[in-house]
């Protein structure tokens, strides 16, 4: 083999060395870059998340409070219900003893 074929040879393996470094380089960057990717939008993800999960939270805290002043509120028209049928009650029991004293 002449040296002119020989050099050329080494001349491509050299290439060809560079051509495969350049190639797991770029390979590694981009799974570097993916992974990085992959984690921002899991990140995001996991704020969307919690952003929703919060909304969810205030919605039922304000559907809680707002029934909460519901019954509240019927529990006090009941009680006010039950004052006064004691009150009627006490005048008409209050009426009958003295109808009793006096007939007595």
């Amino acid at each position: 083999m002449s040296l002119e074929a020989i050099t050329k040879i080494r001349g491509v393996e050299e290439e060809m060395d560079q051509a495969r470094a350049q190639a797991r380089a770029q390979a590694q960057k981009i799974l570097t870059d993916a992974e990085q990717a992959g984690q921002e939008l899991l990140e995001r993800g996991r704020r969307t998340s919690a952003d929703k999960t919060a909304g969810v939270m205030r919605a039922a805290e304000e559907r809680g409070a707002q029934r909460r002043d519901e019954i509240l509120a019927a529990a006090e028209e009941d009680c006010a219900a039950l004052r006064r049928l004691a009150e009627t009650n006490m005048t008409q029991a209050a009426q009958w003893i003295v109808e009793r004293v006096v007939e007595g």
